[in-house]
């Protein structure tokens, strides 16, 4: 099952939706993401089969104003080259959300997400943005969270383009030992970043691709 977390237009705040066939179907249910993941897989279910039956709203998918997934509340920690970084909760973003200007370099890969069926439930993009110095300024998550029952065993492949042209690809396994053994709770993530970019410059769109996860593009420095 895909859900995102998008800004409703009929309300204006977050609201959660499953997205089938280029919709996001806008769920009935009170909550966020982290609290349906906590209760399990087949309440995560029953949630989705409410929203596909009796959706609050429909929008079409580019439509749709994505929100982060699943907000963290607590440190993130993200596996770069080998080492262990811990990304503050504040840092954390939509792939819809402005990159800020400081933002030179990229690191791609994914978040595995805690929930009710252990510390993967369920997975979505991720990348994290350096600064000039090459500290974290930013974590874009989304704009899809895919159960883990959907996505292979097989490794993914990730890639990273600015103006159709590839500056990154790498593998990133869901099941590798370090993304799943991180701690269960509703919302705790870890991630994995195995692919980096060259030095980006204010206005390039960057396009991540992380096949069965999904797709997103983002404009560094784009207010918009």
């Amino acid at each position: 099952m895909r859900w995102v977390t998008y800004l409703s237009p009929s309300g204006g705040g977050e609201r959660v939706g499953v997205l089938e066939d280029g919709d996001v179907l806008g769920s009935p249910d009170p909550g966020g993401l982290a609290e349906l993941l906590a209760a399990g897989g087949d309440a995560l279910a029953a949630a989705g089969g409410r929203a596909a039956a009796a959706p609050v709203e429909i929008i079409v998918e580019p439509e749709a104003r994505m929100c982060a997934p699943v907000t963290p509340t607590a440190l993130v920690p993200a596996m770069v080259g080998g080492e262990v970084w811990e990304i503050h909760p504040e840092l954390v973003r939509g792939s819809d959300d402005a990159v800020l200007p400081a933002a030179r370099t990229a690191l791609v890969g994914v978040a595995a997400v805690a929930g009710g069926d252990g510390p993967a439930s369920a997975y979505t993009p991720a990348c994290l943005w350096l600064d000039e110095r090459g500290a974290a300024v930013q974590l874009s998550l989304g704009p899809v969270l895919t159960t883990a029952d959907e996505v292979p065993g097989a490794p993914l492949e990730l890639s990273a383009s600015v103006d159709d042209r590839e500056v990154g690809r790498g593998i990133a396994d869901p099941a590798d030992a370090w993304l799943v053994s991180g701690p269960s709770g509703a919302g705790r993530m870890r991630v994995l970043l195995p692919v980096s970019t060259p030095r980006l410059e204010e206005d390039d769109e960057l396009f991540v691709d992380a096949g069965v996860l999904g797709t997103f593009e983002v404009r560094v420095g784009s207010q918009v």
